[in-house]
C-alpha cells in the first residue's frame, strides 16, 4: 500500500517545512503550496488524500480555496483540514461553513496534527471505496460485473484491499 499523500498550505515557508517534518516522520508522502491558487494547480496535477490548509495566505485565503474545492466534483471529496490562529468560535464555524473537514490551532501541537491527518486519510480512504462500491454496484445492476465469490478479490479489484484489513 502506497503513503497516503497529504498536501500542506501555507504561505509561511517554515510552518510548511515543520508540519512536512512532522508527517513524514508518519510515513505521510507530503506536497508543499504556498497559497491558495498554488493549492488549487497542485490538486488538479494530483489528487491528495488530505490538505491541511491554512487559512491567511495572499492570492487565494484557506475559505476561498476549500470552497472551490468543495465546488469542483472532482475534488469535493478530498478532507481539508484549516490551520490557523483564528482559533475563536466564529472562525471555526467559517471553516466549517466553507467545506473543511476539520480546524486545527496554531500553533500545532504534532500529535493533534497527526491524530487529525489519519483521520482524514482514513475518511479519504473510505470516500473512495464507497464511490468504488456504488460503481460497481451500477456495474452489477446492468450486468456489466459479476460478484466474486470471495469478497476479498472484490476489495483488490476495486482498489481498496487496505480497508479489509
Amino acid at each position: 500500500m502506497a503513503a497516503p499523500y497529504v498536501l500542506v498550505v501555507d504561505d509561511n515557508r517554515i510552518t510548511v517545512k515543520l508540519l512536512r517534518r512532522y508527517l513524514e516522520r508518519q510515513g505521510y508522502e507530503v506536497g508543499e503550496a504556498y497559497d491558495g491558487t498554488e493549492c488549487l494547480e497542485q490538486v488538479a496535477q494530483r489528487l491528495p488524500d488530505a490538505i491541511v490548509l491554512d487559512v491567511m495566505m495572499p492570492n487565494l485565503d484557506g475559505y476561498a480555496t476549500v470552497q472551490q474545492l468543495r465546488s469542483n466534483p472532482q475534488t469535493a471529496h478530498i478532507p481539508v483540514v484549516i490551520v490557523t490562529a483564528l482559533n475563536d468560535v466564529p472562525n471555526q464555524i467559517r471553516a466549517v461553513e466553507a467545506g473543511a473537514d476539520d480546524f486545527l490551532g496554531k500553533p500545532v501541537d504534532e500529535r493533534l496534527l497527526i491524530a487529525k491527518v489519519k483521520l482524514l486519510v482514513t475518511i479519504s480512504r473510505l470516500r473512495k471505496a464507497v464511490a468504488a462500491l456504488q460503481h460497481y454496484i451500477r456495474n452489477l445492476s446492468d450486468g456489466t460485473a459479476r460478484l466474486p465469490s470471495d469478497l476479498r478479490q472484490l476489495w483488490q479489484e476495486l482498489g481498496i484491499e487496505e480497508l479489509s484489513s
